[in-house]
């Protein structure tokens, strides 16, 4: 049900030839921009709508059985023009809050009509064009809104549930790039030399031996690479014993990359492997530049060695040498990392012990 004032709803019932359709875009830092599909500018209730060249808007698609909304506005990337590619892909625009209405724009006291509205979902770049998706409101209807059991944390690193001891603060640092490895992806800084300890990893799903030659199960570390062996349980309790090769029955052997080898003797029996893996400092965190074509940008770190960033989405612009950037560390949200790197088990928010799908569904004896 819409609510337009009468002239508006004895105008709609005639033969309506002044109909511009308005699009009114709040992003999440506070500006706000209108577009309109009329062929001139429209200023209406304090807004300027820009007639955007090349702008377009899908025909709305809604029903009442709570289904999400259907719309996706195009519009051509342009110098000057309010969508940019550099913002687009530094995420400036993501989560907009949208209100598409209509207006007779040879008479604007008669007020709007409202269409439809909601955020700005998906967006997509190609041949000089931008294509965002509209997500109408029943679309929050569709996310979990509480929270489920997690074997990881649901926390984000260093916010007011992880409440690590003193912040990011000491766990940022400042730096600026020496050399380009990967342009828009990777540098090298010489004076980022932070390293942790390794993160212990405590199985819950487990494997099993396979039933066929080779008797071998490898291991995946949740992140990082393997570092060493903790231990292999078996579904009963039996503790296998590590040997160098040619285990035995009970026995297992396991090369530097994760690769356990088992006796036949033991195929088809389900083992838990706990050990160590290392992950690099500030990986799972940020890096927000503070200087270049860039300056402002924030993107997360994909994975880090002493001296080499690696970035899990290209920068906007190319980095150069000595532009200038803080980087925080991250966290994986594994339970072994916040116990063994950052000492903050008691904030803990997931529950790392729950068993995996195989356990849950294995056969139960009496």
């Amino acid at each position: 049900m819409r609510s337009i004032s009468t002239a508006m709803n004895a105008w709609l019932q005639q033969a309506v030839t002044t109909f511009a359709t308005c699009v009114k875009v709040t992003r999440t830092d506070g500006q706000i921009f209108g577009f309109t599909d009329h062929d001139s500018d429209i200023v209406y209730a304090g807004q300027r709508y820009v007639s955007a060249t090349g702008y377009t808007a899908s025909a709305i698609e809604s029903s009442y059985n709570l289904s999400t909304s259907n719309l996706e506005v195009e519009g051509l990337l342009f110098p000057g023009g309010a969508v940019q590619q550099a913002d687009v892909e530094g995420g400036v625009w993501n989560n907009a809050a949208v209100l598409i209405f209509g207006l007779n724009f040879a008479d604007l006291t008669m007020g709007q009509i409202n269409l439809t509205s909601g955020n700005l979902g998906q967006w997509s770049l190609q041949n000089g064009s931008w294509r965002a998706e509209l997500r109408g409101l029943a679309q929050i209807l569709q996310q979990a809104t509480g929270e489920q059991f997690s074997p990881t944390c649901r926390a984000t690193f260093g916010d007011s549930r992880c409440l690590i001891a003193g912040g990011l603060g000491p766990l940022t640092a400042s730096g600026s790039v020496a050399s380009i490895v990967t342009q828009n992806m990777v540098w090298n800084d010489p004076t980022l030399t932070q390293t942790g300890p390794p993160s212990s990893f405590v199985d819950t799903s487990g494997h099993t031996i396979p039933t066929a030659t080779p008797y071998q199960v490898q291991v995946v570390a949740p992140s990082g690479a393997f570092s060493a062996n903790t231990s292999v349980v078996d579904g009963g309790g039996r503790v296998y014993s590590q040997v160098s090769s040619s285990p035995g029955e009970g026995q297992y052997s396991v090369n530097s990359s994760g690769l356990y080898s088992f006796a036949s003797n033991d195929a088809g029996i389900e083992v838990f492997i706990n050990f160590t893996y290392t992950m690099g400092y500030f990986a799972y965190g940020k890096v927000t530049w503070t200087s270049g074509q860039n300056k402002g940008y924030t993107q997360p770190v994909k994975t880090f060695a002493p001296a080499v960033v690696t970035l899990a989405l290209p920068t906007p612009f190319p980095i150069a040498p000595s532009d200038t950037y803080s980087i925080v560390a991250g966290c994986d949200k594994q339970f072994g990392t916040c116990k063994s790197r950052w000492n903050n088990v008691p904030h803990f928010r997931g529950e790392p012990y729950i068993p995996g799908p195989d356990v849950v569904l294995a056969p139960q004896g009496s």
